[in-house]
């Protein structure tokens, strides 16, 4: 997995490619999830249209960042899942917990609304 950061009107947004098993290389999501915290940078955007998979483990690492996130009182949406893995997340019903949108531009506007 691999995980590129940008910033779109004050939004981060992380664009995740390849597949979310586990192990130490999924965990730099949390990683970087703490130190947006640090920053004060609390909307995040994962973007999820070039994620191929996702595991239990993948999912749980999505859920610690989630926790960690909104501990300090940010906020964790995220956009553009594949077929595949909208299945898991609505098997798994995380997609009632994580707010999941079909683009980009939905879920930047769905920030500006709070």
């Amino acid at each position: 997995m691999k995980i590129k950061s940008r910033e779109v009107d004050g939004i981060t947004i992380f664009d995740v490619s390849g597949e979310m098993y586990g192990g130490a290389e999924n965990m730099e999501l949390v990683n970087m999830v703490t130190e947006l915290a640090k920053q004060k940078k609390l909307d995040l955007l994962v973007n999820l249209s070039k994620v191929k998979w996702i595991s239990s483990t993948g999912l749980g690492i999505l859920v610690s960042a989630r926790s960690r996130f909104s501990k300090e009182g940010g906020v964790i949406k995220l956009c553009h899942p594949n077929d595949r893995v909208l299945g898991i997340l609505q098997v798994t019903r995380l997609n009632m917990i994580f707010d999941v949108f079909p683009n980009e531009a939905e879920a930047i506007a769905n920030f500006k609304k709070k």
